[in-house]
């Protein structure tokens, strides 16, 4: 998805130095490339999302549980502090 094309589907841009989903092998070199429009719709399987700011309800299945950490800290003295506030 490339920001600024307002389509929904794929469309064919010329593409050159400085423009995002391109990089030039020479100078004044352009090509154009296949890229999707910026507008989501029903024809996505998949949407990268990011929560940046809590609201007043939760999002079932998403905000309401919480998933503990899989693995622990590294560093000793990380470990250290951590196994003091166990002790507490």
């Amino acid at each position: 998805m490339k920001q600024g094309v307002l389509t929904h589907g794929r469309d064919r841009l010329l593409l050159s130095k400085g423009h995002s989903c391109y990089r030039p092998r020479r100078t004044g070199e352009r090509k154009r490339k296949s890229v999707r429009g910026c507008i989501v719709d029903a024809n996505l399987s998949v949407l990268n999302l990011v929560i940046v700011k809590k609201g007043e309800k939760d999002i079932p299945g998403l905000t309401d549980t919480t998933v503990p950490r899989r693995l622990g800290p590294k560093r000793a003295s990380r470990i250290q502090s951590l196994r003091r506030k166990e002790e507490t």
